[in-house]
């Protein structure tokens, strides 16, 4: 190699392969996470009945929603993080899990679970399951890549700024 890159640039590159895993293989883990992720829903909604009073109807700006999760999950899953690859392979698995029913079901969501209460219940389907616990696991992913790299967070916010100018101007 030559000596033209300054060992900074070498620090930024093996700053992004967290844990020894490259962007391009924590996209893959994403990518066959949600796969198969999603076949297992569409396998739990083909065997398990579901009563069409619990089935959710969907629009066509949901399913273009579900497709931004897709482009977001596929973008959050660069940082260098396993965890929350994880996350987003959980969340891209949900989503494509409902979003293949619903087109396939003119956009129509059939929910294979229903928890009843005493007056109402919640019903739902494996990708739900999927979808929340990705969301979970992105939030600690988060905030573990949060603590871990504290020291690149900014000293200074705008909201920082605002409240020790407005401070000063209170002693006025």
């Amino acid at each position: 190699m030559s000596g033209a890159q300054s060992p900074s640039f070498w620090s930024e590159v093996a700053a992004w392969r967290a844990d020894g895993v490259g962007m391009r293989r924590r996209l893959r883990s994403v990518a066959l996470l949600a796969v198969v992720l999603g076949a297992a829903d569409l396998a739990v909604a083909r065997l398990v009945p579901h009563n069409a009073a619990y089935d959710h109807h969907r629009s066509a700006g949901w399913a273009a929603l579900s497709i931004g999760v897709f482009l977001f999950v596929a973008a959050l899953s660069l940082v260098p993080s396993r965890l929350l690859a994880t996350g987003c392979g959980l969340q891209a698995g949900g989503t494509l899990g409902n979003l293949l029913w619903a087109l396939d079901h003119h956009l129509v969501v059939s929910n294979s679970f229903v928890l009843r209460g005493s007056d109402s219940g919640v019903a739902f389907t494996l990708g739900d399951v999927f979808v929340l616990v990705g969301i979970l696991v992105i939030v600690a992913g988060s905030i573990r890549m949060t603590i871990r790299h504290r020291h690149r967070l900014p000293q200074s916010t705008v909201a920082v700024r605002l409240y020790r100018r407005l401070a000063v101007a209170c002693r006025r």
